[in-house]
């Protein structure tokens, strides 16, 4: 039953999504912080996928979580900072940064989440992985508490 509100939450009205982030973001247990990462990368790995829907290294114009829910559009880098949205609105002293993967060797380029400084979510789809150390480094790094601030 969960799978298919994780599912059937992407297909609805915008003021539908809006809602049911709002509870999904109420019902995460903010005192594991592996938990809470491990859900929002379930509930987010469903999100319908398109090209491109922001430039993942320009945060200035980055849209706001509800702006993003709204228009209902989310690409694979989108998908990092809706995560990062989902647990700094669940919890903002979670320690949650927005990072900018290259892999050179692999051709692998995404926006991803470090949270805790240790899970790093978005880098491999729906699954929660630790900083590759060989052949990765991050171009770019920002705070989502900075984003958010910048957006008030």
């Amino acid at each position: 039953m969960e799978q298919q509100l994780k599912h059937r939450a992407w297909f609805d009205s915008p003021s539908s999504r809006l809602s049911q982030w709002r509870e999904f973001r109420q019902r995460l247990n903010i005192n594991d912080t592996y938990e809470v990462c491990k859900t929002v990368v379930s509930w987010w790995v469903s999100a319908p996928l398109i090209s491109i829907t922001i430039d993942p290294v320009n945060a200035a114009q980055w849209p706001t979580p509800w702006e993003m829910l709204h228009q209902g559009d989310f690409c694979e880098n989108s998908l990092a900072l809706g995560m990062s949205y989902t647990i700094y609105y669940a919890n903002p002293d979670i320690a949650n940064e927005l990072v900018y993967v290259t892999c050179p060797d692999s051709s692998f380029q995404r926006l991803c989440a470090l949270i805790d400084n240790k899970h790093l979510l978005n880098f491999n789809l729906g699954e929660i992985s630790t900083f590759p150390s060989k052949d990765c480094s991050i171009s770019y790094r920002v705070s989502i508490q900075d984003i958010v601030k910048q957006q008030q």
